[in-house]
């Protein structure tokens, strides 16, 4: 049964970020605890079920939808939710001078509220992705009055949502502190067991940068629960009676982008691309780093999508032959040293990896040993967060980090048309093309294709 009061602590695997959900570094858990979602994914079925938006309709030719707000809902604040509000919320996401992620409004034209606290949102093409737009935490509304009070301290010295905690403490490095709602209202999601107000007093977070900690601070009990604890120890943890291990594939990749406008490492050409990328040792990085507990992609999105397609699996296995041949066809000779020049450069450079995600070091750390054994040296710079930005930024000769969203193909449109631009990944039409098509997709089906 649950048990109600006390504290629950959770060591998480990274350093907290603060709570705005018009922009912040990461969308921490917390955001769950402190806002609420317009609309979420069903876990088993993927569909969009009602939150504050507890029913909508959409016009026959697809421009328009029309999302009814739940009555009844305020802000922890005291300040009721009205349309009004949310609307106001939705044109600062699609307003690309504020929202982080406003490409994933792209086709929204206009958002106003109407009578019976309906959110109007007008687009300029069909939008079938929407439910994946309303499905984020950068999506969640707050209330604009304390956000506009505090400016760039919101989220971290205070924030106003709608969800069942409030923010108590925000110190990096030390904790994220939320406390229970008493006066929640309570949710509407079909497939929540408690719908009520929170069974605990008050969660925190608490960073533990180093996996091999996690396991050790679970265990002396510490903290009631961890994220990721090291991939070598959770055959450990697993046969420990007093803990519950749940594993699961989360929506994600690690992934190494090259610039595709670097005519002195021959990253222009597609055939250096692929032998760089037939040169990774998926599975081994899999094995060595997770102890198998990852699952190698062959490709830019996660297989565990709902709309992956396996035909992508055609495509990069490693081949270091194939490398070596794809390499010599694209003039890249083998040096006496071992290494691969052509008109006297060296196939040489440094990777800017994001340091913050502690595993993504020793990923990278492996794919450069994967690549000297086909004549490439890739020298890795790790940057935390604050520098990371401004040196992608500057457009590098490549740079590495993971991405965990929940929906994949607005991922890629972020990482292959936006950072650091479109000309860094090389500019494909047909690509283009299909962004294009996911956000103006009017049914399912349009959906599935401009993703495959």
């Amino acid at each position: 049964e649950p048990q109600m009061g006390g504290r629950f602590t959770w060591g998480y695997d990274r350093d907290v970020n603060k709570l705005d959900p018009v922009a912040s570094g990461w969308a921490d858990p917390g955001y769950t605890a402190v806002y609420e979602f317009p609309m979420v994914r069903h876990p088993e079925t993927g569909l969009p079920v009602a939150a504050l938006a507890e029913s909508w309709e959409i016009s026959e030719d697809g421009l328009e939808w029309r999302l009814k707000i739940r009555d009844g809902v305020t802000f922890q604040s005291g300040e009721p939710l009205t349309a009004e509000i949310v609307a106001a919320n939705f044109n600062v996401f699609r307003d690309p001078d504020q929202g982080q992620n406003a490409i994933f409004w792209a086709t929204v034209t206009d958002v106003q509220a109407a009578e019976g606290n309906i959110v109007v949102v007008s687009t300029s093409a069909p939008f079938a992705a929407f439910p994946e737009t309303l499905a984020t935490e950068y999506s969640m509304p707050y209330n604009p009055a304390v956000r506009a009070e505090l400016g760039d301290s919101y989220g971290a010295t205070g924030a106003d949502g709608t969800g069942p905690f409030t923010l108590t403490n925000f110190a990096p490095g030390q904790e994220c502190l939320l406390t229970k709602w008493p006066e929640y209202h309570g949710s509407n999601i079909e497939f929540l067991q408690n719908k009520g107000p929170a069974y605990v007093d008050e969660v925190r977070f608490v960073p533990i940068l180093e996996a091999g900690n996690r396991a050790i601070e679970i265990e002396s009990g510490n903290v009631d629960a961890v994220t990721n604890p090291g991939g070598q120890d959770v055959e450990r943890l697993t046969a420990n009676s007093d803990l519950v291990v749940v594993e699961f594939p989360q929506p994600s990749n690690v992934i190494l982008s090259l610039n595709h406008q670097d005519t002195s490492l021959g990253f222009d050409d597609i055939r250096v691309r692929q032998a760089i990328s037939h040169a990774i040792d998926r599975e081994g990085i899999a094995q060595a780093v997770y102890f198998g507990h990852a699952t190698p992609t062959q490709g830019p999105i996660a297989s565990n999508w709902k709309w992956y397609d396996p035909g992508v699996e055609a495509f990069n296995a490693f081949d270091p032959d194939l490398s070596k041949s794809l390499l010599d066809e694209a003039g890249w000779v083998e040096g006496s040293d071992g290494m691969r020049e052509k008109d006297g450069v060296k196939l040489s450079w440094t990777n800017v990896n994001f340091a913050n995600q502690p595993f993504n070091q020793p990923i990278m750390e492996i794919i450069s040993e994967n690549l000297r054994e086909i004549g490439a040296e890739m020298l890795n710079e790790n940057l935390e967060l604050a520098a990371f930005g401004e040196a992608r930024s500057a457009q590098p000769q490549s740079w590495s980090q993971e991405w965990l969203w929940s929906s994949p193909m607005d991922v890629l449109i972020i990482f292959g048309r936006i950072l650091p631009n479109a000309a860094y990944n090389g500019v494909t039409p047909a690509l283009d093309q299909a962004f294009t098509d996911w956000q103006s997709a009017a049914t399912e089906e349009e959906l599935i294709d401009a993703a495959s």
